[in-house]
């Protein structure tokens, strides 16, 4: 295997995309945003056989004063897991990866989902993951929905609400200031504004991503950010005012992204990864049609060459009540800060 950095490989996606197990994080775009708006280096292993991709292990080292310098396959991404090809087995794909590791001082490798041979690794964190398969048609996927996703559906059509796509700088500011609003509540700082602005040019300008916008009355109320690669989609970011959630917004902005994906062809929609502890957002995924499966990370520690279990999941989050009353200007300054750090 090579070792290279996709954000300056000319091709990279094209000869991704032929792969059934590429998916959008595995991509320049996705490695070229997270690198310009955080100062990550990628550094990414590739095989190529009879010049076809074989084989991709990507990284992204995170040089931190507070969170040590580590690898991360991917930082921000719910699943990047290895592309191996048969017979190659886990362990033997990461002996480069460890001889890298030592060699530039990180004291640990996170792989972000799992392939053959990780069965019997500790996880060192452990979620829930939702797919819903897209190729039935619009109909059908309508007719999976709960009788509650089809009422708040036909209730946010009944106030007036309308859903567009708007990729502009200025449907992204108007998502960012709903994304704040968001994660206020939430009790966390948001994203750098800089990090949804790569985001547009790099990923959403290439056709790789759309952002969809609910309003009402002239005004954005919600909005969701949906990102796709190779037939494959994940809903990755939303935000919403809650003065209007009564309204029903939410609903139709899903509806939408879900009838905008199949138009595209894309044949299968990820919700993410959910927290164990988060009925509520497990419940919303569920209730749209969407299996359920469990998503592992795994925690190699360079300096034991032990695999790590430190599961951490909390009810709530200890900072959280403090955060949610902070000015937000002053949270969005502990996110230009601390996202850096925490990938």
């Amino acid at each position: 295997m090579e070792l290279v950095d996709p954000t300056g490989f000319p091709g990279w996606d094209e000869s991704l995309a032929g792969h059934p197990e590429a998916t959008f994080f595995h991509t320049a775009s996705w490695a070229r945003v997270l690198s310009l708006s955080y100062g990550y280096h990628p550094l990414y292993f590739r095989a190529i056989d009879a010049g076809k991709l074989a084989a991709l292990l990507p990284f992204m080292e995170i040089r931190s004063c507070f969170t040590g310098t580590r690898g991360v396959s991917l930082p921000f991404s719910d699943a990047c897991a290895p592309i191996l090809p048969y017979g190659i087995g886990f362990e033997e794909a990461m002996v480069r990866v460890t001889a890298l590791a030592e060699s530039r001082g990180w004291r640990t490798i996170e792989i972000r989902g799992r392939v053959p041979g990780m069965e019997n690794l500790p996880e060192s964190a452990e979620f829930l993951s939702h797919d819903l398969d897209l190729t039935g048609g619009e109909e059908v996927l309508y007719s999976r929905f709960r009788q509650s996703v089809q009422r708040n559906i036909r209730k946010a059509e009944r106030e007036g609400i309308s859903v567009s796509e708007d990729r502009t700088p200025e449907g992204l500011r108007e998502f960012y200031r709903l994304n704040c609003m968001t994660r206020r509540e939430h009790g966390l700082p948001p994203q750098p504004v800089r990090f949804f602005e790569n985001l547009r040019v790099d990923v959403m300008e290439k056709g790789y991503g759309s952002l969809l916008l609910a309003r009402h009355k002239g005004s954005a109320v919600a909005g969701a950010v949906f990102l796709h690669f190779a037939g494959k989609a994940i809903y990755k970011y939303g935000a919403s005012d809650r003065r209007y959630q009564a309204l029903r917004p939410n609903s139709l902005v899903f509806r939408d992204g879900i009838r905008d994906l199949c138009g595209k062809g894309v044949r299968t929609l990820s919700f993410g990864r959910t927290d164990l502890h988060h009925d509520g957002l497990r419940q919303f995924k569920l209730s749209w049609g969407a299996v359920e499966r469990t998503l592992q990370y795994a925690r190699f520690d360079v300096t034991t060459k032990e695999y790590l279990s430190t599961k951490k999941h909390r009810a709530t989050i200890p900072w959280g009540n403090t955060m949610s009353k902070l000015p937000l200007p002053v949270l969005r300054m502990i996110g230009r800060v601390a996202y850096r750090h925490l990938g």
